[in-house]
């Protein structure tokens, strides 16, 4: 059984400081006897425009029995000094058609995890903006996507604290880790 899950740098597990991230406890979890292989394709800062990039060669490299998608965050940023997100909600749906397109070709169990919450106060001072409002437009399409689509919807958006889950106000801390690892794993064991 091989588990592919795409995604940023949520995925990646960035700002963890016991290097796991999410992805690294579900690993972690199903132990080395189980014959279950899972692997990360969090790239930080990509969005689906990136992900389409490379999703078909990383996804013919594992041949996945199920597939994880957990993007979207990067695409509703605003950039520094911008008045519009890094990939407009009408492109995101377009690019999210395109990878389950592509998905099928391996599998019909497609799991889609929505995007966590931002302290938009800190993030700001990165330059780059994080609304979570906009994350959630992003998100209620995700959700209604999947409905539509037949495919798994993990919504966590209210999964995380925003003062004490986060490291830098958009990445979760060890203990933040935990939690999103905790809302996912029943939809992977």
């Amino acid at each position: 059984m091989e588990i592919g899950i795409w995604g940023d740098s949520i995925t990646y597990g960035a700002g963890d400081s016991e290097a796991l991230g999410w992805v690294g406890r579900l690993r972690k979890s199903f132990g080395i006897k189980n014959d279950i292989g899972v692997y990360n394709f969090g790239v930080c800062g990509d969005t689906t425009d990136d992900l389409l990039k490379r999703f078909s060669v990383e996804a013919d490299a594992i041949k996945p029995n199920i597939i994880v998608f957990a993007i979207g965050i990067n695409d509703s940023k605003y950039p520094a000094g911008e008045t519009e997100s890094l990939i407009s909600l009408e492109k995101y749906k377009q690019n999210m058609r395109e990878l389950l397109k592509l998905s099928k070709n391996y599998t019909d169990k497609i799991i889609v995890v929505g995007a966590t919450k931002a302290d938009e106060a800190l993030t700001r001072k990165s330059g780059a903006r994080f609304v979570n409002a906009v994350i959630q437009t992003y998100n209620d399409f995700l959700e209604e996507f999947s409905g539509l689509e037949s495919l798994t919807y993990v919504d966590v958006f209210d999964v995380l604290d925003i003062h004490t889950d986060l490291e830098d106000g958009l990445h979760p801390n060890a203990q933040g880790y935990e939690q999103l690892f905790g809302a996912i794993k029943g939809f992977l064991k």
